[in-house]
């Protein structure tokens, strides 16, 4: 997940998680911020679709079905649940509720910061490793390497794991040998690494505290791209999905030669149409006809998602969102806050879809960034495309998506979901 922004209000709390705070939940409404204008009616797709970008949290029955509930009235056939965990903590009950649910979701492990708290211990890597081969065995479809790889994860006092450390060289393999995909945030908009002027599109929604280059010891953006291309090169037969547009919707030009250098590299459309959307809506979609093969749907939506403890209002852009013990649960059986979320949530996955199939001049963006003053161009992608992009990628790409049952059943149209 994770765009690193501090100001929470327009994104991750309109989209999901699960239990963040075990023991703490949120019985109040939740901030949800609104993706769709005060009576503006929901855009419902006519396609399937398939999100390869959820965060499901810690396995919890009545969230799933929470989420499922949304996936219905959406038109979302199929998500990629991004939070597995680790084989010797979530993993399985997470596999389990895979299972109970076949043909709506499939998940991927994860590795954060606290994944890699042993770094400097001499077998570390060859734990990796066997942790690897021992969440492949519990059925796991692929994994997600979050932006503190390379980063902030530090591999000795004041110096930052690479990468492309060659340490990591038999990790990035054995995903391939696995058939796993790897579906990797690194670095975040390259505007984090600068000061903010009035020019600034993040201007107002970000403090120059939270800006990348006050953080001591941050790699530049250019590096940490760097990086990742190289582990990318150097492993042609692993497949990378570089999250949130591979953190270069700012420079569609430098994808674009990224896309044509790395047959084994695609993105996915997460958390960035405030920023895609405020580009000549010829040239974004000129972009997906040309690369139609190699982007895929991703939403960055959180299950069930609740606030902060009081007094911590504010994100720690250090730690993974899921792993943060200042965020608060949603009860789920609170039928108001639920009520709230999906509510929510329909509204953004109709903000994206708008997005992508219309030309209208006055979108506004999915988590609600700017929703005062930001307008966005539809891009209105030609039906083939949408097709791909949708669901056809995914399905061709990640293990399991062309078994599942679920595509033997036919989509309600868009007039018979309601939210």
């Amino acid at each position: 997940m994770g765009t690193g922004f501090v100001n929470l209000s327009f994104w991750a709390l309109s989209t999901i998680a699960l239990v963040l705070a075990p023991t703490t939940t949120l019985s109040q409404p939740a901030p949800v911020a609104k993706a769709q204008e005060p009576g503006k009616s929901l855009y419902k797709t006519k396609y399937r679709v398939i999100d390869v970008h959820i965060h499901g949290g810690a396995p919890r029955q009545e969230a799933v079905a929470a989420e499922i509930e949304v996936m219905d009235c959406a038109g979302i056939i199929a998500a990629i649940n991004l939070d597995g965990g680790r084989s010797d903590e979530t993993l399985a009950a997470a596999i389990k509720l895979e299972k109970k649910h076949a043909g709506r979701f499939l998940t991927f492990a994860k590795f954060t910061k606290k994944d890699f708290a042993r770094v400097r211990e001499p077998k570390f890597f060859d734990g990796l490793v066997r942790e690897l081969e021992r969440a492949a065995k519990l059925g796991i479809h692929g994994i997600k390497i979050w932006k503190d790889l390379g980063m902030w994860i530090e591999d000795g006092p004041g110096k930052r794991l690479r990468l492309d450390d060659p340490r990591l060289d038999p990790f990035w393999a054995k995903c391939g040998e696995l058939r796993l995909l790897v579906l990797i945030h690194t670095a975040d908009p390259k505007e984090y690494w600068y000061p903010l002027t009035y020019n600034s599109l993040h201007y107002g929604s970000r403090t120059e505290d939270d800006q990348m280059y006050r953080v001591p010891g941050m790699p530049r953006w250019e590096d940490l791209i760097a990086q990742r291309d190289t582990v990318i090169k150097k492993h042609p037969k692993t497949t990378f999905i570089g999250a949130h547009f591979g953190s270069m919707t700012f420079d569609l030009q430098g994808l674009a030669q990224r896309l044509d250098r790395y047959p084994n590299f695609y993105v996915e459309s997460s958390a960035r149409l405030r920023i895609l959307g405020h580009l000549n809506p010829k040239a974004v979609c000129d972009f997906f006809v040309k690369y139609q093969d190699r982007i895929l749907f991703g939403s960055d939506g959180f299950v069930l998602i609740g606030g902060y403890k009081p007094g911590r209002d504010k994100r720690n852009v250090l730690v993974y969102p899921l792993d943060d013990e200042d965020r608060l649960s949603v009860d789920g059986k609170d039928a108001k806050v639920v009520r709230c979320w999906k509510d929510g949530q329909v509204g953004m996955y109709s903000s994206y879809f708008e997005y992508f199939e219309t030309d209208r001049l006055d979108l506004v963006e999915p988590g609600s960034f700017g929703a005062g003053w930001l307008r966005l161009a539809g891009a209105k992608l030609p039906p083939e495309v949408l097709e791909k992009f949708y669901h056809a990628n995914a399905e061709r790409l990640i293990p399991g998506l062309d078994r599942l049952w679920l595509y033997n059943r036919p989509l309600k149209s868009a007039s018979e979901r309601s939210p």
